[in-house]
């Protein structure tokens, strides 16, 4: 029930989240400004990354879990190798419920304008009260653009059937991938290794 605020947190600081909000004119109407909410969450560029069977992306999630482990193994964690499999496959199954960059790209698709009363529909059950005030929205306006309904939808059913000691472990990756250039510098070089 905790995982609506946290999203909205780290919403805030600037930490990747399985969706993540925006604030731009409405494509529709360019007098007004909307809050739109878009798939996000993975530690590779974008979900072809897990899903394409070439070789150098095969490489590069093998490289990714390397990253992963070696990452979380100086932050202490003990149970390191196993807890990167698992941020892996929690990612790959995000990344099988995403758009692709060529559905991304359509800006009538992207476009879908939902009520905040009728968010559950996307995702029932979600706690989409706690996120909105978390966010900071509450009473300031009342839609958003989602612009991957079905991801939403996919995330939901994610979030419901993952046990909750994987959720814990992804975010805590989340923050340290994210934060890592803040740290000292076996993590900053370890994710110049990976990225740079």
């Amino acid at each position: 029930k905790e995982i609506p605020s946290l999203i909205a947190h780290f919403n805030q600081i600037g930490v990747s989240a399985p969706y993540t909000p925006s604030v731009h004119q409405d494509a529709k109407d360019s007098t007004k400004y909307v809050f739109d909410l878009g798939q996000d969450g993975l530690g590779m560029p974008d979900r072809d990354y897990y899903l394409l069977n070439d070789d150098k992306l095969k490489q590069a999630r093998t490289q990714y879990g390397k990253h992963v482990e070696k990452m979380l193994t100086l932050s202490g964690d003990k149970a390191a190798a196993k807890e990167a499999k698992d941020i892996v496959t929690l990612e790959t199954a995000l990344a099988k419920v995403q758009w692709t960059n060529v559905e991304n790209r359509d800006p009538v698709k992207t476009y879908n304008k939902v009520e905040f009363a009728n968010l559950s529909r996307l995702a029932p059950g979600y706690g989409w009260k706690p996120y909105l005030a978390d966010a900071g929205v509450n009473g300031k306006i009342d839609y958003a653009v989602i612009s991957q309904p079905s991801y939403i939808t996919g995330f939901n059913r994610l979030l419901q059937k993952t046990p909750l000691p994987v959720w814990k472990v992804y975010f805590h990756w989340r923050l340290l991938s994210d934060f890592s250039g803040y740290l000292s510098k076996s993590f900053v070089d370890e994710q110049f290794a990976f990225n740079g």
